[in-house]
């Protein structure tokens, strides 16, 4: 008797949605009937359509494919389907795809906004976007001054410490790492120093290491100094240098050791 009941809630429910869809705009596989209903809600006047501004994904067709309104941008929801009838269709230079690789136990997968291209370029006003999509988005929202294309890539310029090191504290003959990140085009080259020493480290001293390697993102080089068994000694600032031919940039941090 239970899953009986079941069975009939079940199927008063899917009656249910379909009307509910026979009033809107309804995806082809709706039964004949329902979609002359949904014709008649979907009757397109073009003079009576809203003017859409501010659009920094650009214009789509709405569901019934009459009006022009706002795409979505990227990181946005999307329907799967095309059908706008939900969460909307995506903009200029985007599709809609559900990534399965970053969900979690139990998650539920939401398809999204993604930019078909995830090349850099360059923009007439020296920023780096990191890709088409992103440009757009800044160039439909600054409408006082015109943004064009510098050049595909990166912006050349001199290195940017996206994350640096942070200030540490930690007891003697315990280990500690330093992280640098940096972002630059051309590449940079980093390099660690202890207070107002020149030489760079490790130089000779055996408890004191330095790894660096591309990424985490593209034009990204992260490094790390790590140092083990601390003494008082190591107590000091280090600074993170990165250089290219076109300047350097430094950022410090303190380590305190008791």
């Amino acid at each position: 008797l239970v899953m009986m009941s079941i069975m009939i809630y079940i199927q008063r429910l899917l009656v249910m949605l379909v009307w509910i869809s026979a009033v809107t705009c309804l995806p082809s596989s709706v039964p004949h009937a329902w979609e002359e209903a949904a014709e008649e809600q979907c009757h397109c006047i073009p003079p009576l359509c809203p003017n859409s501004t501010g659009c920094l994904a650009g214009l789509v067709r709405d569901r019934c494919d009459c009006c022009l309104e706002c795409g979505n941008i990227e990181g946005q929801p999307c329907d799967l389907d095309d059908s706008n009838n939900f969460y909307g269709r995506c903009g200029e230079n985007l599709h809609c795809r559900v990534d399965i690789k970053d969900l979690g136990y139990g998650d539920i997968p939401e398809p999204q906004c993604v930019c078909q291209t995830q090349q850099a370029l360059c923009g007439s006003d020296g920023k780096t976007y990191q890709n088409i999509c992103k440009f757009k988005e800044a160039a439909h929202r600054n409408t006082s001054k015109e943004l064009s294309i510098a050049n595909d890539g990166p912006c050349q310029t001199v290195p940017q410490i996206k994350l640096p090191p942070q200030n540490q504290m930690n007891v003697t003959g315990k280990d500690v790492i330093f992280l640098c990140e940096v972002f630059s085009s051309p590449m940079a080259l980093i390099e660690w120093k202890k207070d107002e020493n020149e030489l760079s480290l490790p130089g000779d001293d055996p408890h004191i290491s330095v790894q660096s390697r591309g990424g985490p993102m593209k034009y990204e080089l992260s490094s790390w100094l790590q140092i083990e068994g601390l003494t008082k000694e190591d107590v000091g600032t280090y600074h993170c240098v990165a250089h290219n031919k076109l300047g350097s940039v430094t950022a410090k941090a303190s380590l305190i050791v008791f």
